[in-house]
């Protein structure tokens, strides 16, 4: 077996959450995550745009910085990074094909996330990144990244998604976040529903750790967004609405960006060189794919990794609040597609009300919800869809039914945003 066979053959283990796995691999590749300098990102929603803006800040500021996300989009390399670039996919079989020798026959069967997560801090610790931004895979406590000792912990919020696995109301899912407080170590967030953000500062109390919110340490204030970009002012520990421009869109990113800005605000007070112009350049470079991301084409595209009810709430107001602000006539035709854990009724709920068309489809996974079910789920909500066999399919529906004028929105599961943007991209399916 090949090692990208091997790898992606550990995905039949499922997700298994725990540390003792990735304990062991980590011990036997020498501890790799004892010898970086990190920060934790978990949270429901936001945590991948909160990674990405610390990570251009930083890398704006001189600094080699590991940067590890998941899922991915397009492609496996694109989970690791160090200063933007994705490890290459040589480099990625070479520490595969090592570690898998360095396992040999001990009694080890990892999850195709234990063996990245390893696999990641491995080539941080070989390469020698300044700081590594570790966004966590699913809750916290039992994720395989909670083996690092970070300088900073990020919650970015708490919602439901997952719950077969974190719980089944938002205080257990928080405890679950929450288990990625280390003590002593300063904890930023940006949940702002009182109660549950009790809960991550009485966790934060328990360790010994300072924690910060938004609103209450830090803010950031949406002035104007587009198609195209977002402007706000920045308020934290030592700037006062500082004016940033992103290419990030949607309102909801000032609490990503406020969590962002007050952890390197944190940095800065351990030594990490960061100005103004530093942050006003690494927030304005920073690209995270498939989230709010326009193609343009005859219609435009807009893509969003929207997976649970409350990512679902950010894609309908960004719909209202832009889209459908260029003309009350544009016709908003919407592909949707979601891995079968989903809460995809909460979700439709919100999204087809405001659009034109819907069309169904699966995700290319063997998690993906069955369209068969999501029709009927669908059909609750007055309109009736189209139904396609695959993405492929689902773009041709769609440009056959809008103009130039029009808008076509992806959205439901990132997997099903991934194959659409790599089929867009390479001019498999277009208007």
């Amino acid at each position: 077996m090949n090692e990208i066979s091997y790898l992606y053959s550990l995905q039949q283990f499922g997700i298994k959450l725990g540390l003792s796995n990735i304990k062991e691999l980590c011990a036997i590749l020498n501890n790799p995550q004892d010898k970086i300098k990190s920060v934790h990102v978990g949270g429901t929603n936001g945590k991948g745009s909160t990674a990405a803006i610390l990570s251009s800040i930083l890398r704006e500021a001189g600094y080699r910085v590991g940067l590890y996300t998941s899922p991915h989009l397009t492609d496996f390399t694109e989970r690791i990074r160090i200063n933007n670039i994705p490890i290459s996919e040589d480099k990625a079989l070479f520490l595969t094909r090592y570690i898998r020798e360095r396992i040999g026959d001990k009694d080890i069967t990892p999850t195709f996330f234990e063996f990245t997560t390893a696999l990641a801090l491995f080539y941080f610790a070989e390469e020698c990144v300044d700081i590594a931004i570790m966004e966590v895979g699913m809750g916290g406590r039992l994720d395989a990244t909670n083996i690092i000792n970070p300088l900073i912990s990020v919650i970015t919020n708490v919602e439901y998604d997952h719950t077969e696995h974190l719980g089944n109301s938002l205080e257990e899912i928080a405890g679950e976040k929450c288990g990625i407080i280390k003590r002593g170590v300063p904890v930023i967030s940006s949940e702002t529903k009182p109660g549950i953000f009790s809960i991550i500062e009485n966790s934060a109390k328990e360790a010994g750790s300072p924690a910060y919110g938004y609103g209450r340490d830090f803010v950031a204030e949406s002035l104007e967004l587009d198609h195209y970009h977002s402007r706000f002012y920045y308020s934290g520990l030592n700037y006062s609405r500082l004016l940033l421009e992103t290419l990030l869109l949607g309102r909801h990113q000032m609490f990503n960006m406020g969590t962002a800005l007050y952890a390197t605000e944190l940095l800065t007070g351990m030594g990490f060189d960061v100005t103004a112009q530093h942050i006003k350049n690494g927030v304005h470079d920073v690209i995270w794919p498939g989230r709010l991301e326009t193609l343009q084409g005859n219609p435009p595209v807009l893509l969003d990794g929207a997976h649970n009810h409350a990512a679902s709430i950010v894609l309908r107001e960004f719909i209202e609040d832009v889209v459908k602000k260029d003309s009350r006539e544009k016709k908003i035709v919407l592909i949707f597609g979601a891995l079968k854990d989903k809460d995809v009724e909460s979700m439709l709920q919100e999204l087809i009300p405001c659009v034109s068309e819907i069309i169904l489809t699966r995700p290319d996974t063997d998690r993906g919800f069955q369209v068969e079910e999501l029709q009927k789920r669908a059909e609750k909500f007055g309109k009736e869809p189209y139904v396609a066999k695959g993405v492929a399919e689902a773009l041709t529906i769609a440009y056959n039914i809008t103009s130039a004028s029009d808008m076509i929105v992806i959205t439901g599961s990132l997997y099903l945003v991934g194959e659409a943007r790599t089929l867009l991209s390479r001019g498999l399916v277009s208007g």
